[in-house]
C-alpha cells in the first residue's frame, strides 16, 4: 500500500477512450494523488476517440522510471495499440510490474502488458475483442468487471469504470473527502453510476438518453417485426419473425424498468415510433425473400447500435442490458441468415435495412 499522496502515471496516446481516461484522472485529482499522464513527446496534445477529452503529457515515457511512481494507469480505445509500440512505456510497464508497484489496465490496456510479456500465469480480464489475445499471452481470462491478481487490476469495458476506479482508490488507500468508496465487490447491490458522474464520465441525463435512443430502435422494429409476419407466406420465416417480436417485446419491457430506475418515461419519440414502422412497411414489398433482406438489415443494424451505445454510458447496469439485447439480436441474425441462406443457396444479395444508424 501507498501513502494517500500516491504518485500515479496515465499512459496516453491519440484515441484513447475518453471515459477510460477521464474517470481515474479525475478520481485521482480528488483524492489529492500526484498524476502525472505520460506520452512520447511532449509537443503532442491527445485527443480521445469520442473526441470530448484531450490531453497534454506531463512527461514522457523516456526519461521517467518505475521508481518515480506508486502505480500506472492503462486506458483502452486505440492508444494501448501505440503505446505497445514505445519500448519505454512497455520497460516501464514491466519495470512497475516486477517491483510489485500496482499495474491497472482497461479494455484494451492489457496489450501493453502482452507486449511487455506481464500477462503469464494472470487472471485477467479486458475487452471482449481481445479475449484471445489475453488467453494468448497466457492469462486466464475472467469475465467480470474488476479483476484483481496481486498488483494487477483489469477491467473490461467504459462501463465499468466507476468500479475500476474505486479499486485503485482503495487499493492505493486514497479517499475524497466526505465520500465513502463502495467495494468494486458490491456489482449487484449497488448503483454505479452515480459515481462515474461525479468523475466526469456519463451523467444521468447521458444515460437516460442512450436508453430512450435504445427504445426508440426496438419499437420502431418491434411493429416492423409484426407487420413482416403479416405479410409473410413462408412458414418457417413467420415463425422466425415471431421469435424475434416476442424478444423485442421483452426488450422494451426490460429498457423501460431501466428507465423507471431514473424515475424516467418513454421520450415521446420513442413513443410514436410504432406508427411510422407501419406505415414505412405498409408501403414497401411483401415478397418473402425481401421480408428476410429488411428483417437482417433491421437486425443488424439494431445489433451494432446497441452495442456502439453501451460504450457511451460509465453505468454497468445499463451496458449489461443493453450487451443482453445486443446478444439476443446476434443470435436472430444467425437464425434468419440460416433460413434465407437456406432459401436462396448462392442466390444470396445484401440487407436491406429500413432502419437508420445511431450517432
Amino acid at each position: 500500500m501507498v501513502a494517500a499522496t500516491g504518485r500515479i502515471a496515465i499512459l496516453l496516446e491519440n484515441q484513447f477512450e475518453d471515459s477510460e481516461f477521464q474517470v481515474p484522472y479525475t478520481a485521482l485529482l480528488q483524492a489529492s494523488a500526484d498524476v502525472k499522464v505520460i506520452g512520447t513527446r511532449m509537443n503532442d496534445e491527445y485527443e480521445g476517440k469520442q473526441g470530448q477529452v484531450k490531453h497534454k503529457p506531463h512527461a514522457t515515457a523516456t526519461e521517467v522510471r518505475a521508481e518515480d511512481f506508486d502505480a500506472v494507469i492503462i486506458p483502452g480505445g486505440g492508444a494501448p495499440d501505440q503505446i505497445r509500440t514505445n519500448p519505454h512505456a512497455v520497460r516501464l510497464v514491466t519495470d512497475m510490474m516486477e517491483q510489485g508497484k500496482l499495474v491497472a489496465a482497461v479494455c484494451h490496456g492489457p496489450q501493453v502488458l502482452i507486449e511487455a510479456d506481464q500477462l503469464r500465469e494472470k487472471r485477467a480480464t479486458g475487452f471482449q475483442a481481445i479475449r484471445k489475445d489475453i488467453e494468448n499471452a497466457g492469462a486466464t481470462y475472467v469475465d467480470q468487471a474488476v479483476v484483481v491478481d496481486g498488483n494487477l487490476i483489469t477491467s473490461r469495458r467504459p462501463a465499468d469504470m466507476p468500479l475500476f476506479t474505486a479499486a485503485i482508490l482503495r487499493r492505493l488507500e486514497l479517499t475524497i473527502p466526505g465520500k465513502i468508496l463502495p467495494d468494486p465487490e458490491a456489482y449487484h447491490t449497488y448503483e454505479w453510476w452515480p459515481w462515474g458522474e461525479l468523475w466526469n464520465g456519463a451523467s444521468r441525463q447521458d444515460i437516460i438518453s442512450v436508453l430512450n435512443k435504445v427504445i426508440v430502435g426496438e419499437r420502431y422494429t418491434l411493429a416492423s417485426f409484426k407487420q413482416y409476419d403479416e405479410q409473410a407466406t413462408d412458414a418457417d420465416l413467420s415463425l422466425v419473425l415471431r421469435e424475434i417480436t416476442a424478444t423485442k417485446e421483452r426488450h422494451v419491457e426490460l429498457l423501460e424498468q431501466r428507465l423507471r430506475d431514473f424515475e424516467e418515461r418513454v421520450t415521446w419519440q420513442a413513443a410514436g415510433t410504432e406508427a411510422y414502422a407501419k406505415l414505412l412497411n405498409w408501403i414497401q414489398s411483401s415478397e418473402d425473400v425481401l421480408l428476410m433482406r429488411r428483417a437482417l438489415g433491421d437486425l443488424q443494424t439494431g445489433r451494432v447500435d446497441v452495442l456502439n451505445l453501451s460504450t457511451q454510458v460509465t453505468d454497468p447496469w445499463t451496458a449489461d442490458l443493453l450487451e443482453q439485447i445486443g446478444g439476443n439480436l446476434a443470435r436472430h441474425e444467425d437464425q434468419l441468415a440460416e433460413l434465407y441462406r437456406g432459401r436462396q443457396g448462392n442466390c444470396v444479395e445484401p440487407p436491406m435495412p429500413t432502419t437508420v444508424t445511431f450517432d
